[in-house]
Formats: structure tokens, sequence, C-alpha cells
């Protein structure tokens, strides 16, 4: 779903076709082109996947100029009156962008990206939250650009090259953060960015800047009401992803917390005609489940419900796949149960609803630690430079603490070492807004967090299947809303999500709302010594891991034998499993080629 690629610059035979036959798991119908000349001369193509419904992915031409865009448009009323649904037609677009293209790109909405070839100069861009990803380089003065990284190897011109500052991201994180990727020269376009190629050159803007909200905030919460704000936020941005498809039920993905009880509480009461199906994972009676406080919800709004039971060998002789399909490496478990809820939700729904977003816009887990940081500062020893962001790398409690003991030594100094994790994040915590500490950690994850990892991963596991994911509290509205919302109605006390959980308090249960934060918790741990361990010990072998010569075998060995002493914050599955996804990754992706012979 929304797969869109292309290129700007000196013509290229054959280079859409190549391009499109990598992304053909995006494109269940097969794809179409466009094309046009802008005045330098230069050749622009632009490709899209045929989907089976309402054609999320349009296409346009007038004269030289052309357009495509993929995902859904919020912009009816700013575009005038549609023929139906909520989404402008491209030609329209072609239309209305004529007399000032980049004003009124900005002005743009929704969940989508977007290329277009506008008078003498090409444009990309991504919406507002980021819910769809594109990436692009300039190579021999020609923009690339594709929803997948692996669709801009087709031209075989481009170097594949594996950047190592972002192994160190990589395994800080389980993703890699901002515009940079796992590749030299490739980037992805942040959130709310626009950007212009022009005589072979690219410049980019960011428009949407979240964090400018936070600067309207009253000195006084008494005369708002905070939680209806968020509500009517909420419902509005429910609505318009209801209207996408209005004459076909939704899916909703469904954990058992506050932000998919939300979502699914103001979607039914919207859509009370119909029973929307919903889906819930889990990984068997020996594990945690949230079964419980799911079926609060499937109960109050009598859902149809399907639960999907999650076990290694369900999907162990898939993962290869699963690894290819998320194209830049995400270490982060949940990538697997994403993947096959989807699938499952595929069956019966075109467009699912997700709770992404309720902790990065309203302020939920490892606030309250680095709350604790940014009041206590510096450890004693500590350098007085870089210690908030040390404490953010921390709190990921991924390998950043191993990095010393598990890569190789003249690696990790090449690329950098810690010195470059804390210049990444620099720029984040001493830009002058947001003032506050809540809001700027906030600002932090919605761009870094949302953009680059939780997005990412729903929207390239959803479009797996053909399934458009919409996350109604990662909308530009919910994330303008919970900005103008005082920190601390939003992180009041130790109670995280506070006005989120105010304003759904009446279609909630209260067991969800007083629950603290779960999340899927993904037994890895367990896996690793049970159902997973020989393949396991397989992948991350000895010879395997020597082979490639970026971690330390010894180190690696520690892990897979779950030994305690040396590990920092221990977490021997979840550090398993990064390492595991980063090698089936470089495998496809680094050491195979993109078009095998």
């Amino acid at each position: 779903m929304a797969c869109l690629f292309g290129y700007c610059g000196p013509p290229a035979d054959g280079l859409l076709a190549r391009m499109a036959a990598l992304l053909t798991h995006r494109c269940p119908l097969g794809w179409e082109q466009t094309q046009g000349t802008t005045v330098t001369g230069d050749s622009v193509e632009i490709g899209h996947g045929r989907t089976a419904w309402n054609q999320p992915t349009q296409l346009a031409q007038h004269d030289h100029e052309v357009l495509g865009y993929g995902g859904v448009l919020f912009n009816r009323d700013e575009l005038g009156p549609q023929d139906a649904g909520l989404m402008p037609s491209a030609a329209r677009l072609l239309t209305q962008l004529a007399d000032a293209p980049e004003p009124r790109l900005e002005a743009l909405t929704g969940c989508f990206v977007l290329a277009a070839n506008l008078g003498d100069a090409f444009y990309l861009l991504r919406d507002p939250a980021g819910v769809k990803v594109i990436y692009w380089t300039v190579c021999n003065g020609r923009l690339l650009f594709a929803s997948e990284i692996k669709a801009l190897f087709a031209d075989p011109a481009l170097p594949r090259r594996m950047r190592l500052g972002a192994l160190l991201e990589y395994l800080s994180f389980s993703f890699v953060p901002g515009a940079s990727t796992m590749f030299e020269g490739i980037e992805e376009l942040q959130p709310g960015s626009i950007l212009r190629f022009h005589r072979g050159q690219a410049r980019i803007r960011r428009h949407f800047r979240c964090e400018d909200w936070a600067a309207s905030v009253p000195s006084s919460t008494r005369a708002v009401d905070y939680p209806a704000l968020v509500r009517a936020a909420l419902e509005q941005s429910v609505a318009e992803c209801l209207t996408v498809q209005p004459d076909k039920p939704p899916a909703v993905f469904l954990s058992g917390g506050i932000d998919s009880s939300a979502v699914l509480a103001v979607a039914a009461q919207q859509r009370p005609e119909v029973r929307l199906p919903t889906f819930s994972a889990h990984f068997g009676a020996e594990y945690a489940r949230e079964n419980a406080f799911i079926e609060l919800m499937v109960d109050r709004f009598r859902t149809d419900h399907h639960w999907l039971e999650i076990r290694p060998g369900g999907f162990l002789e898939r993962l290869r796949e699963i690894i290819w399909r998320l194209d830049d490496p995400i270490g982060d478990p949940v990538t697997v149960p994403n993947y096959l809820l989807a699938q499952a939700a595929s069956q019966v729904a075109d467009v699912v609803l997700n709770g992404e977003g309720g902790d990065p816009c309203f302020g939920g887990p490892k606030n309250i630690p680095m709350l604790m940081a940014q009041l206590y500062g510096p450890l004693p020893g500590e350098p007085a430079t870089g210690w908030l962001e040390r404490n953010y790398l921390r709190a990921f409690q991924r390998c950043y603490q191993d990095l010393s003991a598990l890569l190789n030594p003249d690696l990790l100094r090449e690329a950098g070492g810690e010195e470059a994790l804390i210049a990444l994040l620099e720029p984040y915590f001493h830009a002058p807004e947001p003032r506050d500490f809540v809001n700027k950690l906030m600002s932090i994850n919605i761009r870094l967090k949302g953009a680059n990892l939780i997005l990412v991963k729903v929207e390239k596991m959803s479009a797996a299947h053909g399934l458009l994911a919409l996350p109604p509290l990662f909308s530009r509205r919910i994330i303008e809303t919970s900005m103008r919302c005082p920190p601390s109605v939003k992180l009041e006390g130790a109670v995280e999500k506070s006005v989120l959980k105010k304003a759904v308090r009446d279609s909630v249960p209260e067991a969800i709302i007083a629950r603290p934060k779960s999340g899927m918790m993904v037994p890895v741990r367990f896996w690793f010594q049970g159902e997973m361990r020989r393949y396991g010990q397989k992948l991350l072998s000895r010879s395997q891991i020597q082979r490639g010569g970026l971690f330390n075998p010894d180190y690696v060995e520690r892990l897979l034998n779950y030994e305690m002493e040396g590990v920092p914050g221990l977490r021997h599955g979840l550090k398993l499993w990064m390492l595991m996804t980063f090698l089936l990754w470089h495998e496809q992706m680094v050491e195979a080629p993109i078009f095998p012979s």
C-alpha cells in the first residue's frame, strides 16, 4: 500500500521497471507509471503499485507536470469539493498546486508520501507525522526515491556501502534515528519535510515543527478543558480514518492498553451499526497475556474478535522474508506480531486502525527516568557534557552499554564511538524549543522514535499484505493538540498520559485506564532458551560471527549462554534478537546481490 518510486534526472532505460520488480510485494495488482520533462531537459518518471481498493496511490500528468502520491489526504475543504471520499485526485492536486506549489504542498495533511514535477523543480513530501515513509538519494545527477531502500539499488551506478556509524545507532536504539540510514548517501525524508530538487541539487526544509506548538501553551491550565480538547481531536482523527473507506469497516489492532482501547472506543461509537473486526496477539498460556483487558473492550463494544497465538514454529521459516520487507533493520521483536497481525487482518479488511502514538504524543514511558536524570544532573565522576544524551541512550535498554564488549574495537573507533551517538542527539536536547523538558522529550520521541521506528515498522509490515494502517493517535491534529497541553496535564505526577486517560474515561473501562504501561512483551528471553535456541546458535555461531568481522564472538557466545556476569542491564533475549535481525538484514541487503543472477 502506498508504493511510490521513481527518479528525476538523466533518462535511464528500464530503471522504473527494475524498481517496480523490487517492490512486487507492495504492488498486488501490478504497477503504473507516468512521465514528464522538466525545463532543464531532465526526465521524470514516477511509478506506483496498483491496489485493490479506492486507488490510494494516484498518478496524474498535465503537459510536462506530473504528480503521484501514496496514502490518504485529508484536505477536502482546502482543495475544494470532491466527487467522493476525502482523497483528492492527483489531477485535482496538480491544478491546485500550479500557482503556489510549496505553500500548498506544505498545507497537505493526512498519511501520505508525494512526488511531483511542478514547473522547473521536482518535489518530494512526507506527511507531518511520518505515517508513510520515502527514501531518496542523488546519484550521478539523478534523484532516486522509493518507499523502500532496496528499490534505489535498481540503479546499478548507486554504491551499496554500509555506514559504520549506523551500526552503533542500530545497536543503541534498535533502529536508525534521524535522516540517515544504514547506507552511505541514502536518506529517509523526515516527517513534515519537503525536498526540492533543481538542477541536480536537493534542498530540504522541515515545514511542520511540532515543537513550535508548545510555545503557545498558556501559563494557567484552569480555564481550558484539556481532556475535552484531546477527545475532540481524537474523534476528528478517527472520523477521517473511517471516511477513507466508508463502505467497509476497518479492522482494529487491540492490545489491552489505553491507546488501542481509546481508538476502538471512539471508532465503535462512530460506527455503531457494524461489528468492527478486532485482532490481538498472545504467545501462549505459559507467558504473560493481556487477554483479560482485551476481553473487556471486546465485550463492551461487541467486536468480531480474532486471537492470534504467535510461536517461533509459526514464523521462523518466514523470518528472512519478514526482515527483507522491513528493508531498514528494526531490532524490535514486535515486528513479527505486527507482520502476522497484518496478514490476518488483511483477510477481512483493507484498512486497519492502531493505537500507535499514545506514548510519544502524550508522555508515555521513559519520561520519568529522564526527568530524574535532569533533576539530579551528572552522576559522580561523569563528564559535565553529554550526560542527558547518555541517559537517553541508556533509557532504551538496548546494546548501548554493550558496545565496547560487543563490537570489533577498530570498527567502534572508526564509527566514532560514544561521541558520535552523543553528537547525534545534541541538536535535539539543545534546541531552544520546546523549553519545558517534558515537551522536549515528547518532541524528540515524536521525531525519532515515532517517525523512524514505530510508524515505519507498522507501515512496512502492513504494506507487505496490502493493508493500509492508520494511527488516529499519531495524526497532525493529535500532535498539535498534545503540544498545546501543558506538561503537567500529560504527565501528572507519576501518572503517564493523564490527559488522554481523562479524555476517554467515559468510554474505556477503569481497569484499563488505571493499569500501568505494559507493552507487548514478546518472550524472546524464553524463546532463545527453548524454541529458538538451535536457530540462534546456528545463525550466531562463532564461525558466522567471525566471518562477518563486526562483532566479538566471545561476547555473542556469552549472550547465547545467558551468562550473567559482564552483561550490562542483561536482557539477553532482546540483544540476541537484535543481532539476529541485523545479520539476516546484512545477508540480504549488503552481501547478496539485489538482482540475483
